[in-house]
């Protein structure tokens, strides 16, 4: 019996998902566990599993298309079997685009209304004049080279002009058959899709059979450019600049969609506020020392600031559980989480990801240290799994790397607060009524006033900067 193979739902903000690569062909057999496809989400690349074993009967979308959760894409069945009702009730051959029915010609409506060429009577005040010129009312038959008009709903004439084919179309109007990403690939290049053979399913044109006509034009050698003549003596020579380009396009990527998306919800929903501090951390950036000689010489992980701080941050939500909680609207509930699980913001190309250190508040900081660098790194190579990336309860954001001193983020829902990391400076301070050498670092907390008073904020911000600023309890 054949199996029909959706999209699945790959991660908790996904809601489509973009087909990278098939890994198995059409009429390959498949086990249970092996990997079909690369399914890229708008957190990271995946492997899309078979959970049935037979054979790969159809691929009913082309590698770099996006279809939403649950479309089909591929069916897995006995070698021969009819599959044609299931694809039929997916939307017919699964071709992404569909050649649309053309149109029956409209019969030509009978009409008594004066033609080309049988001019319209006059104005009965006009008459006069014509019969006194008569060569000027018996016009010269024309040659009928242009397209007849048609009369219009007022029964007047109206000129009929020829419609532009669209693009992406043949010379007859239909549509040719190609995948998303072959067409923003062709709109790069300026290259005529119709002038591309197509080597997908029912010559469907997908990615490669661009790039291959691209290089293959690319390595045709161009005409003899015809040398320009000669300016007369003394006539005065004018060179025109090179045009540039307005803009650059780029397609909005899965995760720049859904960042834009997400971070827009936060931000109109969540009524944000802001608090911030200027935190003494001497005493913190001379534990940090000591402590990666110590951990260089176990061939350890070196701490980071960073490290330090998610460490404070996790055991100062044990003491404030409003600011490790989630606004729950429809379920009409504050979650108040009795874990901690840290989110860290981590910039890749792509956009923004925030892989989570689970349970922060219970590891050590060398733990947290190799955990945190293991993450990020997977998380440039795009390669983080669901569990990865989800769930977090607080989130914090460092830009101190470089050289922000201050800055307000906007919260990661369903967070209800957000940490924003400066740099670590060093600037005069006042201490006992002298201003003496200090190093310095600002913080800034940004909460959800539905769930995080301004009292509960500062109250957080206070136990973060009591840990910071005697960082020996770090270690307790």
């Amino acid at each position: 019996m054949a199996v029909p193979i959706e999209m699945p739902k790959l991660s908790d903000t996904m809601e489509e998902g973009v087909l990278s690569a098939w890994l198995v062909d059409e009429g390959e057999e498949v086990s249970s566990g092996d990997v079909l496809a690369q399914v890229e989400t708008d957190k990271a690349t995946m492997d899309l599993e078979a959970f049935d074993e037979g054979v790969l009967l159809k691929q009913l979308i082309a590698e770099g298309d996006a279809v939403p959760i649950g479309e089909l894409i591929a069916v897995i069945g006995e070698e021969g079997e009819d599959i044609s009702d299931l694809v039929g009730e997916a939307g017919g051959d699964g071709a992404a685009t569909t050649e649309p029915e053309p149109e029956p010609d409209a019969e030509e409506p009978e009409s008594e209304e004066p033609t080309e060429s049988e001019p319209e009577p006059a104005e009965p005040e006009s008459e006069e004049s014509e019969a006194e010129e008569p060569t000027e009312t018996a016009p010269e038959p024309e040659v009928d080279t242009e397209p007849e008009p048609a009369p219009s709903g007022d029964g007047q004439l109206r000129e009929r002009t020829p419609e532009p084919v669209p693009a992406g179309t043949d010379a007859e109007g239909r549509r040719i058959k190609a995948s998303p990403l072959a067409r923003r690939i062709a709109q790069e290049h300026d290259v005529e899709l119709a002038q591309v053979e197509g080597s997908g399913p029912e010559g469907r044109i997908v990615r490669r059979d661009v790039e291959a006509w691209v290089e293959e034009q690319e390595a045709a050698p161009e005409p003899a450019a015809e040398p320009a003549p000669e300016p007369a003596v003394g006539e005065p020579t004018y060179v025109m600049p090179d045009e540039e380009a307005a803009y650059e396009s780029e397609d909005i990527s899965q995760m720049r969609e859904t960042i834009a998306r997400r971070l827009a919800e936060s931000k109109y929903s969540a009524p944000h506020y802001y608090l911030t501090v200027d935190i003494d951390v001497e005493e913190a950036v001379e534990l940090r020392a000591d402590l990666n000689e110590l951990a260089e010489e176990q061939g350890r992980a070196k701490i980071s600031f960073n490290d330090l701080i998610t460490k404070a941050c996790a055991l100062s939500l044990h003491d404030h559980p409003y600011v490790n909680a989630a606004y729950r609207p429809d379920e009409g509930e504050i979650h108040k989480h009795n874990r901690v699980h840290i989110g860290i913001a981590v910039a890749i190309d792509e956009g923004l990801i925030t892989p989570v250190v689970r349970d922060a508040d219970r590891k050590g900081l060398s733990e947290i240290a190799r955990e945190t660098r293991e993450l990020a790194e997977r998380a440039r190579n795009r390669d983080l799994e669901p569990e990865e990336f989800e769930g977090s309860t607080f989130t914090t954001s460092n830009l101190g790397m470089f050289g922000i001193e201050e800055f307000t983020a906007i919260i990661n829902p369903p967070n209800s607060a957000i940490l924003a990391i400066g740099e670590i400076r060093d600037t005069p301070v006042v201490e006992d009524g002298e201003v003496v050498p200090g190093t310095r670092m600002k913080v800034t907390l940004s909460c959800d006033h539905r769930v995080v008073d301004g009292a509960k904020g500062a109250a957080f911000l206070d136990t973060v900067t009591s840990y910071l600023e005697e960082p020996m309890n770090l270690l307790l």
